[in-house]
């Protein structure tokens, strides 16, 4: 008897333990169903253009989203690029960018070796808004003038690299159109571009600060109209650290394939966005903004292989 009882039990587990391996066969056979018809209906929202393969193009755009706080993950993503994806460096004519993002797109075209500087001074500012109350909300605090102080320190003073290759979203106050500039008359208009693009009324200069003027016209946060340029005439690689139709973006599991375009931008509807949403305006601990750093560099690292662009900065293929 104790045998037989045995022999039913292993029988038993044996099938339970094959039920469960099918079960996570059929697990993973459904989300890379799920990944296939988003690459399908990611492209067929996009310019025609998106459709060829990045190997066969000469001339590239990269584009980052606005995201706040959570520009640690364009920071990793662009780390990334400049150690492993040279095939994109080397053919880049374009950047362009919205809100934090536009800051990370003039940074990748104008001073690519001051990448992990910068990074280091947001993940500062981000624990230094962390400690505080209401963040950048306090009373007395005003962040524009903390941005200000970044941009100026990182941007050179030779800025005609710029000039029709960094495209900057900015939203006018006054009509609510987006308003895209990729011409600069000097270095301090290309940075009044710049804070222009990142400008949230209240949340930047408190409540009696002002929308800079950007060539005569009150502009605010490019995000509002435009948080993800794309371009008909260039192909145009997205990025976002909110997971949804952008080619560099976190890859979530939802229960439900629900989208919604915020600005422009395609986005899952889901509880993790939503979180990623409150961390941009109001930023996590330390810990959570670096996580988002080394996701943009691996998801960005995944893109690369996808696409088998993946080639280190001494020419090599890896």
């Amino acid at each position: 008897m104790v045998a037989q009882w045995i022999a039913c039990r292993t029988l038993n587990l044996m099938i339970v333990s094959v039920l469960n391996l099918v079960s996570k066969d059929n697990d993973e056979l459904q989300r890379e169903e799920q990944r296939k018809t988003r690459d399908v209906d990611m492209y067929l929202n996009r310019p025609q253009i998106c459709r060829l393969p990045l190997k066969t193009l000469s001339s590239l755009c990269v584009s980052f989203s606005g995201c706040g706080f959570l520009g640690s993950y364009h920071f990793g993503a662009v780390d990334c690029l400049l150690k492993n994806g040279q095939h994109i460096i080397s053919r880049l004519d374009r950047t362009s960018g919205a809100s934090a993002g536009s800051l990370v797109a003039s940074l990748l075209l104008l001073a690519p070796q001051h990448s992990k500087r910068a990074c280091k001074v947001l993940f500062e500012l981000g624990d230094e808004l962390s400690t505080l109350r209401f963040g950048a909300l306090t009373p007395g605090y005003c962040l524009n003038e903390k941005l200000i102080k970044i941009v100026d320190t990182f941007l050179p003073i030779d800025i005609s690299p710029a000039q029709g290759r960094l495209f900057i979203s900015l939203t006018k106050q006054k009509e609510r159109t987006n308003y895209m500039v990729s011409r600069y008359s000097s270095r301090e208009h290309l940075i009044q571009c710049l804070l222009a693009s990142c400008y949230i009324p209240l949340y930047s200069s408190g409540y009696a600060g002002e929308a800079p003027v950007v060539d005569g016209f009150s502009c605010f946060d490019g995000g509002y109209t435009n948080n993800l340029p794309d371009f008909e005439d260039i192909r145009t690689i997205t990025i976002s650290p909110f997971s949804g139709f952008a080619e560099i973006s976190p890859l979530d599991e939802n229960y439900f394939d629900w989208k919604m375009t915020v600005s422009n931008q395609i986005m899952n509807v889901n509880l993790q966005n939503i979180v990623r949403g409150a961390q941009a305006l109001f930023p996590p601990s330390l810990d959570v903004i670096e996580n988002y750093y080394e996701l943009g560099f691996k998801d960005t690292f995944r893109f690369l292989m996808k696409n088998d662009i993946l080639q280190r900065e001494e020419g090599t293929a890896v």
